[in-house]
């Protein structure tokens, strides 16, 4: 073939091509950053329009807003698990937009700027780690009664006898408190996104997912009795290690050293010893009370060794994390200690944004 008969795509389609697709890529990101922007307005829209269908179309039965799967003629009135609680769990994702960025801008952003905090970034991550602190706290509230009317209360043996009978009908509250869980965490994966990156934005991203494989795969494998247990574990430390970043960020410094050692006790007892007494009970305990092959789906039954081999490795890879996590508060006891400064190793300096705002500020001042 000549250089005259070979193909040449044409320089204006390329450009033309490129223009295209840059357009496209700016698009979304315009769509994507509205949807940051206006958290409240569109899920407030979403929630209003679910509603609406619920009474006027679905006469109060939408699985959106009701617990579905109710175990005809149960004397307890309790729930299965089914394909319809996806509904649910979008429900709450959407719900939990609504109310986080509520929460942050009407009452914890003002709460942070009345006890002083004038910097724009800090008066952002007060209201950020403000709502962990609230949400830890309802969670774990909630999800130790849930346990306290359960036959696991303090009792791993529990997660096994009687197994599935007993594990796939789930009360009212267990259920809805199991799926608003799997909403929230699902939505952090949307808070992740649209918060500032940190340090650890790829540990953080992979815990997530883990995180919501575990919860999905437990309540599909009738679980939840485990399930409920990892969370109350992993929620009671949370709400001393965001609750001592409000308290730095308000510069209640000796209040917030007695929050940290709190904070460090009560990770090493749940996130690490009850943790690891859970997944001792998965891979050990449970060959005490369950047969080795006891593999019956329509029963509800989903106990083999490959089971239990893959929830470890899930389990495996979250304590990992927590290791690695443990590892950065070490660090920060060093600090502590040493060099008397208490600042979370995972996110990026904060001074340095600060004083990049101050320094902004004063030229503005100086212009006027």
């Amino acid at each position: 073939m000549t250089m005259a008969e070979r193909p040449v795509k044409p320089y204006f389609e390329s450009k033309a091509g490129k223009e295209a697709a840059a357009k496209k890529s700016s698009a979304l990101n315009t769509a994507c950053q509205w949807a940051v922007d206006n958290q409240a307005g569109w899920s407030l829209a979403l929630l209003a329009l679910i509603h609406g269908y619920d009474a006027v179309v679905a006469n109060n039965a939408s699985p959106f807003v009701h617990l579905q799967h109710q175990i005809s003629g149960d004397a307890e009135g309790r729930f299965e698990r089914g394909c319809r609680d996806v509904y649910y769990v979008l429900y709450w994702v959407v719900a939990f937009t609504l109310i986080r960025i509520t929460v942050i801008n009407k009452a914890l952003e003002p709460l942070a700027r009345w006890g002083g905090v004038s910097s724009s970034r800090k008066v952002t991550r007060f209201g950020e780690q403000g709502w962990l602190v609230v949400y830890y706290v309802i969670s774990n509230s909630v999800g130790m009664y849930v346990m306290s009317t359960q036959p696991h209360w303090l009792n791993t043996r529990h997660f096994w006898i009687d197994y599935p009978e007993g594990h796939r009908q789930m009360t009212a509250l267990m259920k809805s408190y199991y799926l608003v869980q799997m909403g929230f965490w699902f939505q952090q994966i949307f808070v992740l996104l649209i918060e500032e990156r940190r340090k650890d934005f790829v540990v953080m991203a992979t815990h997530h997912v883990v995180t919501c494989n575990l919860m999905g795969w437990s309540l599909y494998m009738n679980y939840t009795r485990i399930g409920n247990a990892i969370l109350c574990c992993m929620d009671f430390s949370d709400i001393f290690l965001s609750g001592t970043k409000c308290l730095r960020y308000l510069k209640l410094e000796k209040t917030s050293v007695v929050s940290f050692v709190v904070f460090i006790f009560t990770w090493i007892y749940t996130r690490h010893y009850l943790y690891m007494k859970i997944m001792y009970s998965i891979y050990s305990e449970s060959l005490t009370y369950l047969p080795v092959d006891n593999w019956d789906p329509e029963n509800g039954s989903y106990y083999t060794r490959n089971v239990l081999f893959n929830f470890s490795i899930l389990l495996g890879i979250l304590q990992l994390l927590i290791i690695y996590w443990f590892a950065l508060v070490l660090r920060i006891v060093y600090r502590v200690i040493f060099l008397s400064n208490l600042e979370d190793s995972r996110s990026d300096s904060e001074s340095d944004g600060d004083d990049d705002e101050d320094k902004r500020s004063l030229k503005e001042k100086k212009t006027e």
